[in-house]
């Protein structure tokens, strides 16, 4: 099936947040981790700036077992909706925490992509859950909007740029256009693991 998204960018992250969190209902995810752990909706459903049919979540836990998460996928994997289920284990990696992700089929045919890391309570390295509330609350209906067309215009085209950065140069470099952002990707460092807030450096 085809999926025609609206035109309006705005309009279109309204109805992904409706999406994303009636999806989280249905397979019972934030219970289900909750058994485990501390779940966190972190990522662009989390500010209301999803274009995209991804959901992110991350779980800090007091103790990190493999088992717990296999728990989880298998209560998702009996909804008919779920498609396929993946893990990876990174603790050893960069990432220092366990990876989770489900293929959702939305009853328009939409596949959502759910991304969850667990990790333990203390983990070190930048956090998306840090980076919710200061974003939500530095969303002025401008900078929403430019976030959101600047997406737009991501998709379209091709580019590449993290979200972070995209919103670090809304934000911090007062970016409204693309051609504002291609010059602050090419002045700015980028594509890298950060803590940034706004109002605090990268």
């Amino acid at each position: 099936m085809t999926i025609t998204p609206p035109s309006d960018p705005l309009k279109l992250a309204r109805i992904r947040s409706a999406q994303a969190r009636d999806i989280l209902a249905d397979l019972g995810l934030i219970e289900a981790w909750s058994r485990f752990g501390r779940p966190v909706l972190v990522g662009a459903v989390a500010n209301d700036l999803a274009l995209d049919p991804d959901i992110d979540l991350e779980v800090y836990c007091p103790q990190v077992l493999i088992e717990h998460g296999f728990t989880v996928l298998a209560q998702a994997a009996r909804n008919p909706a779920v498609k396929e289920t993946l893990y990876q284990n990174h603790l050893d990696g960069p990432d220092g925490a366990l990876y989770w992700r489900i293929r959702y089929a939305a009853q328009n045919g939409e596949i959502w992509k759910i991304d969850m890391w667990s990790a333990a309570d203390d983990y070190a390295l930048p956090r998306g859950e840090h980076l919710v509330a200061p974003l939500g609350q530095t969303l002025t209906p401008d900078i929403r909007r430019a976030i959101l067309e600047l997406k737009a215009w991501r998709a379209e085209t091709g580019t590449s740029c993290l979200s972070i950065d995209l919103y670090r140069a809304v934000i911090d470099g007062g970016v409204r256009d693309p051609d504002g952002l291609a010059a602050w990707l090419g002045s700015n460092a980028t594509g890298v693991l950060t803590d940034w807030r706004p109002g605090c450096p990268a």
